[in-house]
């Protein structure tokens, strides 16, 4: 496998990639309709994390990182096949914290082979996309499907953990749209029988959360119908004889005008750890789950978000989670799914009983500064009512966060992305980090720094 992504990597940047192709017509109109794109990121990140038992803050991660990408998307050949290859490399500049920082490759294989006797991370190159892609059109309905290392794109249970860049599923997927008078219905259905988050850079099986017994496969079915400005979607899936989960998706959006929007969403998310008699001892009950409801606006220059979750993930034994999970893995970067979710302020908000209210506001900064694309966003998180087995104290924890961004859209530089983050998480409880509360740190004081250019090829 790392042999194979280094070939690629070294052949992709080779300058005589593309210009060996035929000279013939057809050649020119291949060349032509396939794309080579890419990136080059740096990543800066500082946080530090109280100590109880020493009573003060120690660093747990502090480095400095490069990652480049690149990324070719062939054209189809007789508007029916074609392929995509993407390829990433990371290294650190500099690391005086813990290994495991996500945006290099952990110095171990998978999730469930930590070596905490290591100090450094990984560096190297990852192959993290590597499929052939089909596609037929038939009238109003449309038909696609990809085999090999993929992102998946139709609706569905299955999604990526994200760093700079996204997971790996290993297998195939499928699916179409059918487009009517009354609306759009789009489905698709997936197979895998391996994964890679983005910091290991080898693909690895499923395993049980025991870390030993093999899980042969994962599959999800999804189906979504929009009808003008809604949507709806439906999906379920699989991990075999271990897990399962399913989702219902609901989303309003219009735009008003090019400077006002308004948008709603309620979503339902739900998980069960017995299987075709198989009890994983997550849940007591063997099921969790989740609501989130959201609303967002845009009023030039301001966009403003609220949001809102509430987790059951019933805990009545030593050996239950206590939090809720939407993936098919029980392990941290084991799998991921298909979870729109997510607050740039540290924790999930996800245990049992918790409530969580998130707010935000952003402010484009076009008509105070000369130089346009400067963006400035606060947001605030308040999570209470969590309570889980063995620990007397209900969770109270809360976090702030203040973002400035820079994206550049024209111009030599156009595309280029520079952006400072800050967040300060406060745990009002005195469970030490990862203990009562199994999904959960102590206070933290993270700083983050990302430059993205990308490669002009």
């Amino acid at each position: 496998m790392r042999a194979l992504a280094m070939m690629a990597f070294f052949l992709a940047l080779s300058p005589v990639a593309l210009s060996e192709a035929p000279e013939d017509a057809a050649g020119k109109g291949w060349v032509a309709g396939s794309a080579l794109s890419g990136d080059l990121m740096y990543f800066q990140r500082h946080r530090e994390r109280y100590r109880i038992d020493e009573g003060r803050y120690a660093t747990n991660l502090h480095h400095r990182s490069v990652q480049a990408r690149l990324d070719f998307d062939a054209a189809f050949v007789a508007d029916v096949f074609g392929f995509n290859l993407g390829v990433f490399g990371a290294a650190d500049l500099e690391n005086g914290g813990s290994p495991d920082h996500e945006i290099n490759f952990f110095p171990w294989r998978d999730p469930w082979s930590a070596d905490w006797r290591r100090r450094n991370a990984q560096n190297g190159v990852s192959l993290y996309r590597a499929h052939v892609k089909l596609r037929h059109d038939i009238g109003n309905s449309k038909w696609w499907g990809k085999f090999g290392y993929f992102q998946p794109s139709g609706p569905g249970t299955l999604g990526v953990n994200w760093a700079l860049m996204p997971g790996t599923w290993r297998g195939a997927e499928g699916g179409g749209e059918i487009s009517r008078d009354w609306g759009k219905l789009v489905f698709a259905a997936a197979w895998a029988n391996g994964y890679k988050a983005p910091w290991y850079r080898d693909i690895y099986h499923f395993r049980a959360g025991n870390g030993k017994d093999r899980v042969r496969n994962v599959v999800s079915f999804g189906l979504r119908y929009e009808a003008g400005a809604a949507s709806a979607e439906a999906a379920w899936g699989e991990a075999r004889d271990y897990l399962r989960n399913a989702h219902l998706k609901f989303k309003w959006r219009r735009e008003f005008n090019q400077d006002a929007f308004a948008s709603l969403s309620y979503q339902f998310y739900a998980a069960s750890d017995r299987v075709r008699g198989h009890d994983a001892g997550y849940y007591a009950g063997g099921r969790a789950w989740q609501h989130y409801f959201a609303w967002n606006a845009g009023f030039a220059p301001y966009t403003v978000k609220a949001e809102f979750i509430h987790t059951r993930a019933p805990s009545r034994a030593a050996g239950h989670l206590g939090y809720f999970v939407y993936r098919l893995s029980g392990a941290y970067g084991g799998a991921n799914g298909a979870y729109d979710l997510w607050w740039d302020n540290r924790s999930d908000w996800n245990h049992n009983r918790e409530s969580a209210f998130f707010l935000s506001l952003g402010r484009s900064l076009d008509d105070i500064l000369p130089l346009h694309g400067f963006t400035l966003t606060a947001s605030a998180v308040r999570g209470q009512g969590g309570r889980v087995y063995g620990v007397r104290e209900t969770l109270r924890e809360s976090a702030w966060s203040l973002d400035l961004a820079y994206l550049a859209s024209s111009g030599a530089l156009k595309g280029s992305r520079i952006s400072l983050h800050y967040t300060r998480y406060d745990n009002r409880t005195h469970q030490p980090s990862w203990e009562g509360f199994k999904n959960l740190f102590q206070d933290e004081r993270d700083f983050k720094f990302l430059l993205m250019l990308p490669l002009r090829l």
